[in-house]
């Protein structure tokens, strides 16, 4: 069995409130044509976060069906399943599956109950002759054990013996959360608001877990794991390269076989220079180290004073002088009072402030006002707001 495993797609994003990133995604879809012709994979799973937010706008949504009817027509006979993530409407996602399984794809967005059961069909789809693979979208807490609920009934139902795929959007604890904020709370990470799991709560029964929500690609402990990582670099902390993964199986019960496949970028993100200088010495660098490529421009700047008024105008003349090269923001750290080191939590500006977690702007709210620590119970008590908001925006 062989599957191409994607994720984390973020169609309609707007890179810090100005830059529309729909040919960047165009260009990361050419290559997953591309991909999709010269490798034949059995299924192309993309394990959530098809849109960037859950309201995706018309010129998104007619996007997302445009491109992925140009992969039907490469490969009719190959099943596309799609689950929804954490920044995906679960209802808006449900709503496109009835048509679309006309053309073999398969949109999956929430779990549902009839009665006390799970309506597990729509999370069960076998490629006859291949394999099984388990569609679980982004779900609360309380639904995890929906998990193990589809495993055990692909289990039954597997009597030939054929590799099993199981999909995931959530986050695992001890993964690698290098492009994003993640707080801990009872001893479990959360990262995009959703809790950890542990790869020690689902039963062993899948040969290869198809992971999403983490956008930094890596294989974890058990080795059947992986995170396939965001095939577009979405914000500046993301500094490594992009890809999808195909993943073989020959039978269940084996080690799947994984190949990453790097994708080139149309644009870079360039953090210049590479460590917080002085203002003036962060812009005396810029204007003799300007990027032969194009792409995005965040200036690293350290400075113990609010920057002056006329730095963004000053950084765009720099920019200027090179060829398509947009500029989205400064990051402005604080030094210590010693002069020597930074401080644990330097200032974030607006762009960043949007991809942290609430939970960390509110307990570093709740920390610098009162100058002391907010108790287990607030913390408690927070986590579940915001859980349940999420919740309810997912809907």
């Amino acid at each position: 069995m062989k599957i191409l495993h994607t994720s984390d797609w973020h169609i309609g994003q707007v890179l810090n409130f100005h830059y529309d990133r729909q040919e960047e995604h165009q260009f990361f879809l050419d290559q997953l044509c591309e991909i999709v012709q010269s490798e034949r994979p059995d299924a192309l799973i993309v394990s959530g976060d098809l849109y960037d937010k859950n309201t995706p706008g018309n010129s998104s949504m007619r996007f997302l069906s445009d491109n992925l009817l140009r992969i039907c027509d490469i490969a009719p006979e190959m099943p596309i399943i799609l689950t929804a993530g954490n920044h995906d409407s679960s209802s808006r996602i449900e709503s496109m599956s009835g048509v679309w399984k006309r053309v073999n794809t398969h949109f999956i967005g929430a779990a549902e109950r009839i009665g006390e059961e799970y309506r597990l069909d729509k999370h069960i789809l076998e490629i006859p002759g291949k394999g099984w693979i388990a569609a679980i979208p982004y779900i609360p807490d309380y639904q995890n054990d929906l998990y193990n609920i589809v495993l055990k009934e692909i289990r039954e139902k597997n009597t030939e013996n054929l590799p099993v795929i199981l999909m995931g959007h959530t986050t695992i604890g001890n993964a690698v959360f290098t492009a994003h904020e993640s707080t801990t709370f009872n001893g479990r990470d959360i990262v995009g608001g959703i809790n950890s799991m542990s790869l020690s709560d689902i039963d062993d029964d899948y040969d290869y877990f198809a992971l999403g929500h983490i956008h930094t690609p890596q294989t974890l402990g058990n080795g059947k794991a992986r995170y396939c990582g965001s095939p577009v670099q979405l914000n500046f902390k993301e500094q490594f390269a992009h890809s999808v993964t195909m993943v073989t199986i020959e039978n269940h019960g084996d080690m799947p076989k994984t190949k990453t496949i790097e994708l080139e970028p149309l644009r870079k993100f360039y953090v210049i220079p590479e460590r917080p200088a002085p203002l003036e010495d962060a812009l005396a660098y810029l204007e003799n180290n300007l990027p032969d490529s194009q792409g995005y421009v965040q200036v690293n700047i350290l400075s113990a004073e609010r920057l002056p008024s006329d730095t963004e105008n000053r950084i765009r003349s720099i920019l200027d002088k090179g060829e398509n090269l947009l500029y989205c923001d400064y990051k402005c750290t604080r030094p210590a009072a010693d002069g020597k080191a930074v401080i644990e939590k330097p200032d974030f500006n607006l762009s960043e402030f949007r991809e942290k977690d609430p939970f960390e702007i509110a307990e570093r709210y709740f920390t610098d006002t009162l100058q002391t620590d907010m108790d287990d119970t607030l913390k408690e008590l927070l986590h579940t707001v915001i859980q349940e908001v999420r919740e309810e925006q997912a809907q």
